[in-house]
C-alpha cells in the first residue's frame, strides 16, 4: 500500500531525494563522491550502532569516493516511523530492527527466529528472500545485518528455578512478550529509561533485554538474576530506498554490497564478545546466573522456538508476503531437532565464549 502511494508522488520523491544528498555516480569510472544519508533507529553513541560504524569504517578503505552523512538517531525520526523515512526516500539508509516494522510487513515477525549467522543467511538464500521482501511491499532493498549474536534474556530481582514467572510483571518487547506470557509472567511496555526505576521501586519484578545493553542503564543494579538458556537471535538490518540504490553506479553498488558481506563476521564476533563482557559485568555486581534445569531449558526452547512459531499469524504473514513460505521452509525445525545451538549467539554464556573461539 505504502508502494503504490509512493508511485502517486514521484514530485514529492524526487524532492525527498534531493534533500537527502544522495549524488550518484553514473560512470563506474568515476572518481565523484558519491553521498549516502543514513539514520538509526538507535541514538548515535548506543552499542547498536557498533556494526554501522565497523560498516563505515571498512567502507571508507574498500570505497573511499562514498560519503556517509549521519544524519542521526531517534531525534531526527521517531524509530517506529523510520522504514517509512527510508521508503519514502527522506533518507537513503536506515538501521533499525526487524520488530520495528512488523506492521509494515509481518513476515519480520520471522527474523528472531532465525537459527543462522548473517553469514549463513547470506549463503543460504535467505537475505535474497528478505530482499525480495522489502522490495515487494516497501520498494526497499535489503543489504544485510548490522546487529547479530546478541540472544535476548530475561533478568529478574528474584531467582528463577522453574518455568512458572508467578504473575510477576517483567518489562518485554514485541519480541518477548508472548514468551512472558507462555511462561505466567505479565509483560509490561516501559521505555527503556523509565525501566530502572520501575525495577529499583519494584513496579515490575524484571525485564528481557537483549544480551547487550542493560548495563547502559545500569540494570545490573537492579536485578539479581539472569536467566539460562537464552533465546531468540536480536538483530538489526541495513535496508535502502530501492530508488537511491537504483541510481548509484554499479562499482558503488558493488562496494555497499561487497563491504556489509566483509564486515558481517565481524559484526557478529562483536557482539558475542560484547555478550560475554557484558554478562561478565553483571556478575562481577553481584547478578547471578539462574541456570533452569536440563529439561527445563529443553521446554524453555520448545515453547520460544516451536510452540511460539506456530501460534504466529501465517495467514496475515504469508497473505502480504508470499515468499515468506521459504523463510518458513528454512527457519522450520521440529522437536526432534531442537538443540541449544539453535541461537546463533549461543544459549548459554559458555556457548557464547566456544563461539569466539572458533571464529578467531
Amino acid at each position: 500500500m505504502l508502494k503504490k502511494t509512493m508511485k502517486s508522488l514521484p514530485t514529492l520523491l524526487t524532492f525527498s531525494l534531493l534533500l537527502t544528498g544522495c549524488a550518484v555516480s553514473t560512470n563506474d569510472n568515476s572518481d565523484d563522491t558519491v553521498t549516502i544519508s543514513v539514520a538509526s533507529g538507535f541514538a548515535r553513541n548506543h552499542s547498536n550502532n557498533d556494526g554501522l560504524w565497523m560498516f563505515v569504517d571498512k567502507l571508507e578503505e574498500n570505497a573511499p569516493w562514498i560519503n556517509i552523512d549521519f544524519k542521526g538517531g531517534p531525534e531526527v525520526m521517531a524509530s517506529n516511523l523510520l522504514i517509512e523515512g527510508v521508503a519514502a526516500g527522506v533518507f537513503d539508509i536506515g538501521v533499525l530492527p526487524g520488530d520495528y516494522y512488523v506492521d509494515q510487513i509481518p513476515a519480520m515477525e520471522l527474523a528472531r527466529f532465525t537459527p543462522y549467522t548473517p553469514m549463513e543467511e547470506r549463503e543460504n538464500g535467505v537475505l535474497e528472500t528478505y530482499d525480495e521482501i522489502h522490495r515487494d511491499q516497501l520498494g526497499i532493498t535489503y543489504l544485510g545485518r548490522a546487529v547479530a549474536g546478541m540472544p535476548q534474556v530475561i533478568l529478574s530481582r528474584r531467582e528463577i528455578t522453574d518455568l512458572d514467572l508467578h504473575g510477576d510483571s517483567y518489562r518485554t518487547s514485541s519480541a518477548t512478550s508472548n514468551m512472558v506470557i507462555t511462561l505466567g509472567g505479565v509483560p509490561v511496555d516501559l521505555p527503556g529509561n523509565e525501566v530502572y526505576t520501575a525495577l529499583e521501586r519494584n513496579v515490575v519484578s524484571g525485564a528481557t533485554w537483549a544480551s547487550v545493553g542493560p548495563s547502559s542503564l545500569g540494570l545490573e543494579g537492579v536485578v539479581s538474576y539472569d536467566v539460562a538458556p537464552r533465546f531468540y537471535e536480536s538483530v538489526a538490518n541495513i535496508v535502502m530506498n530501492e530508488r537511491s540504490w537504483d541510481q548509484l553506479d554499479q562499482r558503488t553498488q558493488d562496494a555497499l554490497v561487497d563491504t556489509i558481506a566483509e564486515v558481517e563476521p565481524d559484526i557478529f564476533a562483536h557482539y558475542l564478545s560484547k555478550t560475554i563482557e557484558e554478562t561478565e559485568q553483571w556478575h562481577a555486581a553481584g547478578v547471578q546466573e539462574a541456570r533452569l534445569s536440563e529439561d527445563d531449558s529443553r521446554t524453555l526452547l520448545e515453547l520460544a522456538y516451536v510452540d511460539a512459531w506456530e501460534d504466529l499469524d501465517w495467514d496475515r504473514i504469508l497473505s502480504t508476503s508470499p515468499a515468506a513460505a521459504r523463510l518458513r521452509d528454512a527457519y522450520d525445525t521440529n522437536d526432534s531437532e531442537l538443540t541449544f545451538d539453535r541461537v546463533p549467539g549461543g544459549s548459554f554464556i559458555s556457548d557464547t565464549t566456544d563461539l569466539v573461539e572458533e571464529l578467531k
